[in-house]
């Protein structure tokens, strides 16, 4: 029992440093503050992360243990380049819907100039090149020509992400609740804004 409990201290600091890195940023936050919002003593952050850059660090490679793999299978030769790509835009969108709020801190902390993470970020963003390469040159995209692969990843996850960090605007201003049918529209929206530029996108405003 006690083992078990020891897991769920462990994983509520986790979560409530994600809520709280996500609303407040990761300096906007103490370890006194995630310690009474996880309901544990302050020496457990300490035992189990060793302060909060460790929580930070354990965040890092949660997420891109499981972000990664989504990529895996984008460069399945039996299918199109456009096939496959519509295939990763509409995984992307259902992994941000399901990690809204890792995802959203993540990506504002990516920035974050913070010497401990520095490898951690290094190594799994090279990961993610290396697998986004091969899709890239299906595409007829030079993987070499940094400027260009610095500029069409980033795009892609932006304007993916974009909705995700106006969602409550959104609803607000156009009355509009995010269901299935939106988000299919939306994936739809923006494979056609990719892959067919602006005027792709008359052939689905029906």
């Amino acid at each position: 029992m006690a083992e078990v409990e020891k897991q769920n201290a462990r994983q509520r600091i986790l979560d409530v440093s994600i809520a709280l890195f996500s609303k407040k940023g990761y300096t906007g936050v103490g370890v006194r503050e995630i310690a009474n919002e996880a309901n544990v003593n302050l020496a457990m952050i300490s035992y189990y992360f060793n302060g909060k850059v460790g929580i930070l660090k354990e965040i890092f490679e949660y997420f891109f243990d499981r972000y990664l793999p989504i990529f895996d299978d984008i460069n399945n030769a039996a299918l199109t380049p456009e096939t496959c790509f519509r295939q990763l835009v509409q995984k992307l969108i259902q992994f941000i819907r399901d990690n809204t709020e890792l995802f959203l801190m993540v990506y504002n902390e990516l920035p974050l100039d913070v010497p401990e993470v520095s490898e951690i970020k290094a190594k799994r963003i090279g990961e993610l090149i290396q697998k986004m390469s091969g899709m890239m040159i299906r595409f007829g995209i030079d993987p070499e020509d940094r400027q260009l692969f610095s500029i069409v990843g980033p795009s892609l996850i932006s304007a993916i992400l974009t909705q995700f960090r106006l969602r409550p605007v959104i609803q607000h201003l156009f009355q509009i609740e995010p269901d299935e049918s939106y988000y299919q529209r939306y994936t739809e929206t923006i494979c056609s804004l990719f892959l067919e530029g602006v005027s792709g996108i008359k052939s689905i405003a029906i």
